[in-house]
């Protein structure tokens, strides 16, 4: 298993959530409509599940690639 990998993912992953989370609260605190703020908290939540599942991706095909190599 590359360990590196996966440090390196998570740290990825922890760093984007903070950002994602940073900008939400700045939405949150702006004077938007509601559903502006609905539309940015779907887009942000959106946007943590597809980082998620791209990280998952790049970590399957690379244990896949280093499994067949092995």
């Amino acid at each position: 298993m590359n360990h590196g990998l996966v440090l390196l993912s998570g740290i990825g992953f922890i760093f984007i959530s903070g950002l994602i989370f940073f900008v939400l609260r700045f939405v949150e605190k702006c004077s938007f409509s509601e559903r502006t703020k609905q539309i940015a908290h779907l887009c942000a939540f959106s946007t943590l599940a597809i980082v998620c599942i791209l990280i998952f991706d790049w970590y399957s095909s690379e244990y896949i690639k280093n499994a067949v190599v092995s």
